[in-house]
């Protein structure tokens, strides 16, 4: 099984808020920073993806787990490989610059263009995360199985120290160039198989099943009015707000780009910022559509799941992020 490196949701809706606000609006800076924080740790989680693919169907790979181990709270894992013999939860970084491991004060130290950072130590970080899977396992009555814990930094030009006497530590950071062999090194030191093939599948289908994504209320996390945001459909071809619908296609007025579906981007939009379901009037409002029969009929074309009779009708935007 493989779980895919796809875009956080976080990162999904913050890039719709960026089209959608104002080039002044004064929170445009905090998004677009936040933005390239969360952009900068995909990035690597992508590139460690990369180089996970490469691995045999004897492991399944999960990436962006969110699992529940209480009432109301979650451990998150970058990625988790599962063997029948053992588990390997990976923390992905992608710094760059010169990485110090202080193990007095168990903080991370970045130092980039003469700047020093202090960082949450990720190798904390992984141990929480290993006693929180070995709780998980046992609520949902899997065998025990050894975890180990890896970091990986995704940039190959990283220096990476630590405080003397405790270079052993280094074992568990690798970058994307040792971290396939360092995964293989781990099946010499666990040889014996503590999963049957049927429970190996059920325990990366029960994770998967048991994921959690979380899907944070954008608006509300940066406290910004619903009418602040900008309406109107997207142009696929030159991003700006101003297309219009005429003869069953969206003609932007800006640059003349002619499409059929412009629309659905723009729903998406909805869906991300405001709300998963819509009526048709609200549709109208956002995509700035007077004529309830033309949003009628672009709404039922999507054959989107609704509920209600005709002018009560709310439709349901999930599945316009199935793939």
């Amino acid at each position: 099984m493989r779980k895919q490196c796809e875009k956080p949701i976080r990162m999904l809706k913050l890039e719709a808020l960026m089209r959608r606000l104002p080039a002044n609006h004064p929170k445009q800076e905090k998004i677009h920073n936040d933005f390239r924080k969360i952009r900068t740790g995909y990035n690597g989680e992508r590139i460690i993806g990369n180089e996970l693919n490469s691995l045999s169907e004897d492991y399944h790979v999960l990436h962006d787990l969110r699992l529940c181990h209480g009432e109301s709270r979650f451990f998150q894992i970058d990625y988790l490989i599962i063997s029948k013999s053992h588990c390997l939860i990976i923390e992905v970084k992608n710094f760059t610059g010169m990485l110090y491991f202080d193990r007095t004060y168990h903080q991370l130290i970045q130092t980039k263009d003469g700047h020093e950072q202090a960082f949450l130590d990720p190798l904390i970080q992984v141990d929480v995360q290993k006693t929180r899977l070995n709780t998980w396992l046992a609520v949902h009555n899997f065998p025990p199985l050894p975890i180990e814990t890896l970091v990986a930094n995704a940039n190959p030009n990283t220096i990476i120290r630590t405080t003397p006497g405790f270079t052993p530590i280094l074992k568990k950071i690798t970058g994307k160039e040792t971290l396939i062999s360092k995964i293989l090194t781990l099946k010499e030191r666990y040889p014996s198989e503590q999963l049957t093939q049927r429970q190996h599948n059920k325990l990366a289908k029960t994770i998967s099943e048991k994921n959690t994504p979380h899907y944070p209320d954008i608006l509300q996390l940066y406290q910004i009015d619903e009418k602040d945001l900008l309406k109107s459909v997207e142009c696929p071809g030159c991003s700006a707000l101003q297309m219009q619908y005429h003869w069953r296609k969206w003609t932007c007025r800006h640059c003349s780009y002619v499409s059929k579906d412009a629309h659905i981007q723009t729903l998406r939009n909805y869906a991300l910022l405001i709300n998963s379901t819509i009526t048709n009037k609200q549709a109208r409002e956002f995509l700035q559509v007077d004529s309830i029969d033309i949003m009628q009929r672009l709404l039922s074309a999507m054959e989107l799941p609704y509920s209600g009779k005709r002018r009560n009708r709310v439709y349901n935007l999930d599945r316009l992020f199935q793939k």
